[in-house]
């Protein structure tokens, strides 16, 4: 093997769950070029990582919005040069939808792998490959991904590597997160991620709130600091309220996603949600506590004993194996909402720190 090509797009969540397949590919072809094909709005997650040697950046949102004029034709013709760019000895979608084989009709590639029609996201996209893999039930979503490049390559699963992956960031932005890490004197730094993009995923703020003053309560005041981070304008609010409740806490400035998990590596915990936070701190060695609602832990948890999730219970009797259906239409959201501080707190006890 000498050239490979992976097409996952987005979003930005999936992307950090396939770089398991990185690792992979580079543990068998250490020399290989991997190139990736992204989505220009999730490019920094591809572009910043150290084992991918092209990012191949489209923008199909955009080009839906203007299908006609000039510059959409010239980008698009732009991108299909890329695409053709390169001979690859096997190109893997990742993405499994219509979308994702178009763009795989563009690549010279000698093999073209996917998902098989068991689990293919949307059937079309079986029209563009050529070797399909259907991965097991009940395994997390990293493993998915993975088992269809282990099928393909008919390698034997490989030993799991405690191994991190650093992100690259500027020298600007290193002395940022060095900066916020230096005025800390807690023994314990715990990064607090409070947003999710679905409501039905994220615990009211007074219970997440409460639940933290519950850490603080049983140890010494300085055991536990907070770091509040935040990615839109209504997780700024939360986390300013949150701040409001703990002097001794920091809240974080915006900062890019590569920073973001070089400022985890420097954290000792990191709380969140079923979120893209928690998924980039399941790139690092730092300990997570999760709570999950609305998708399954099993499914979408860093994988290892140092992560510890809390799923929460449908009082309506639903199950599902990745996430919920009613996700977006469950007017209670109780299968997180009901939960307790002091429930959340009673399972957070059972980790060590």
């Amino acid at each position: 093997m000498k050239k490979i090509l992976i097409v996952k797009t987005s979003s930005l969540g999936d992307i950090i769950h396939c770089y398991d397949v990185l690792r992979y590919i580079r543990t068998l072809y250490p020399d290989v070029q991997i190139d990736w094909v992204v989505e220009e709005r999730n490019a920094e997650l591809i572009a910043n990582h150290p084992w991918v040697n092209r990012a191949i950046l489209i923008s199909t949102s955009k080009w839906r919005k203007s299908p006609f004029s000039k510059k959409t034709h010239l980008e698009i013709k732009e991108a299909r040069k890329q695409l053709r760019q390169e001979n690859y000895d096997v190109a893997f979608d990742l993405q499994g939808n219509i979308k994702s084989g178009l763009i795989l009709s563009q690549v010279r590639s000698t093999h073209k792998v996917g998902f098989g029609f068991k689990t293919v996201p949307e059937w079309p996209n079986l029209f563009f490959t050529k070797f399909r893999f259907n991965p097991p039930k009940g395994q997390n979503i990293k493993e998915d991904y993975l088992s269809i490049v282990r099928s393909y390559f008919s390698e034997i699963p490989q030993k799991k590597s405690n191994e991190q992956v650093l992100l690259k960031i500027s020298s600007e932005e290193q002395l940022k997160v060095n900066n916020i890490l230096e005025q800390s004197t807690a023994t314990t730094k715990v990064m607090v991620c409070p947003g999710s993009i679905w409501p039905n995923k994220q615990l009211p703020l007074d219970v997440l709130l409460n639940f933290l003053k519950l850490m603080k309560k049983e140890k010494p005041l300085q055991f536990f600091q907070f770091f509040f981070v935040w990615g839109s304008q209504k997780e700024l609010e939360m986390a300013r309220q949150l701040r409001e409740s703990f002097t001794d806490s920091v809240l974080v400035d915006k900062m890019q996603l590569s920073s973001l998990q070089n400022l985890m590596i420097g954290c000792d915990l990191v709380i969140a949600m079923d979120s893209l936070p928690l998924h980039l701190a399941g790139t690092t060695n730092t300990p997570t506590y999760s709570v999950f609602g609305a998708s399954s832990a099993l499914k979408y948890k860093p994988e290892g004993k140092r992560h510890l999730a809390l799923q929460g219970t449908c009082p309506y009797g639903v199950t599902f194996e990745k996430r919920c259906p009613r996700l977006r239409t469950c007017a209670t959201g109780a299968c997180i909402r009901a939960l307790t501080a002091e429930e959340i707190y009673a399972h957070f006890k059972n980790r060590s720190l």
